[in-house]
């Protein structure tokens, strides 16, 4: 008989995709209770009133094999911050970045002193934020971060049918101990919750897996440039291709813009010694996370032409009355990879003091297209600095203080 000290009280934050296939993931592992905590409009209710009537069946697909079927269900699904983190052990934020301001400032009050809090992914800046929104009490919790989502998945049914279609081999992420020691081990706590896969390698400072966890900017962002800086104005007949349709020079610039990141992270480990060895070359990504996918594996712009995942996916854009096409600006590769990627990138660098002028470049004509302004005079200064989540926005300002 377990005691209820043994038992793994989870938190899941979030109602979409990725929270429906954790939740009864992780419901289905011996010695756990798992809880929901949805905020957004009525999805907490409707959940809640669906796992009333049906279980949750979550189904696996893995290559070569027959799809498995988990059917369990969370204990409880809330939109009352206090009653989820009643007793919790660990924290896992499973939404969007631009969503987990209001999540920390509503379970602020109630988070204990030795509670793991976990990004999964956090993304660029998740650690900066965590830190500044939880004050103390973030200092005495273990704060660890994930480069991405462990699965492909889609909810088919709210609440009650969600289908994974892969799941990641390995997943690496970083972790800072807090003051006070987690209360169970945050390693072998989140590998239970997760089951054998993804294999979580947890090495590392978490600045460096902030480095590399912002991908997402320094391949969306270079694309949606190559394709449309000298675009003419002009509605198209057909929404260009996205990954396959970009040029030689847009992989050049890819390639380019992390070559400055990786210069970030060498100079971050020359001037203070933390472990910065996560931080690869995106080429080197995508060798890791698309082995099987890539037919060309000559160079960077061969890899991502030739990536099976890649292929018939399209540019963000907006149908025209006629019925052509004009591309998108406020699709999330701009609303989430400039203000949570590539301006907390270029924050870090601008306080490591390595010159970008890739990422300069490319950051100015993205926020000139959505109309904001984080980048003045090649400094993170601007007026929307503050809905951003660039170091600078919290006043971390100094290599010690990012470190």
């Amino acid at each position: 008989m377990m005691s209820s000290a043994d038992i793994i009280k989870l938190l899941i934050c979030g109602s979409g995709n990725g929270a429906h296939a954790f939740a009864g993931i992780a419901s289905s592992m011996k010695g756990t209770e798992v809880r929901v905590l949805s905020l957004y409009q009525d999805e907490a209710e409707r959940w809640s009133n669906a796992i009333q009537k049906k279980d949750l069946e979550v189904t696996l697909n893995r290559a070569g094999k027959d799809p498995t079927t988990i059917v369990s269900k969370p204990a409880l699904v809330t939109k009352n911050p206090e009653d989820a983190m009643k007793d919790v052990d660990i924290v896992v934020f499973v939404l969007p970045a631009f969503a987990h301001q209001v999540f920390f400032d509503a379970i602020q009050p109630y988070i204990k002193p030795g509670t793991i809090i976990v990004g999964m992914p956090g993304g660029p800046g998740f650690e900066f934020q965590a830190r500044s929104l939880l004050g103390d009490t973030g200092r005495q919790c273990t704060i660890m971060d994930f480069e991405t989502l462990p699965w492909a998945c889609r909810i088919t049914e709210y609440g009650v049918k969600c289908e994974v279609f892969g799941t990641k081999e390995s997943l690496l992420g970083a972790m800072k101990k807090g003051d006070v020691p987690p209360r169970k081990d945050p390693v072998t706590t989140l590998q239970h919750l997760l089951g054998p896969l993804p294999q979580l390698k947890v090495s590392g400072h978490l600045l460096g897996l902030q480095l590399m966890s912002g991908g997402n900017a320094y391949l969306h962002l270079p694309i949606l440039y190559g394709q449309w800086e000298g675009w003419d104005g002009k509605p198209l007949d057909q929404p260009p291709l996205f990954y396959i349709g970009i040029t030689e020079s847009t992989a050049d610039l890819i390639s380019s813009m992390c070559d400055e990141v990786l210069e970030t992270a060498k100079l971050i480990t020359e001037k203070s010694g933390a472990d910065m060895s996560e931080v690869h070359h995106i080429y080197d990504w995508f060798m890791r996370a698309y082995p099987e996918d890539i037919a060309d594996k000559t160079n960077l712009y061969t890899a991502i032409k030739s990536n099976a995942a890649y292929q018939g996916l399209k540019h963000p854009v907006k149908k025209t009355e006629d019925g052509k096409y004009l591309p998108d600006f406020t699709y999330r590769y701009m609303t989430e990879d400039v203000p949570y990627g590539l301006v907390v990138l270029k924050g870090i660098a601008e306080i490591v003091r390595v010159e970008t002028p890739d990422i300069d470049k490319v950051l100015l004509w993205c926020q000139t297209k959505m109309g904001k302004e984080y980048m003045v005079n090649s400094k993170i200064q601007g007026k929307d600095v503050a809905s951003s989540r660039a170091p600078q926005r919290y006043g971390f300002t100094t290599l010690e203080s990012i470190l």
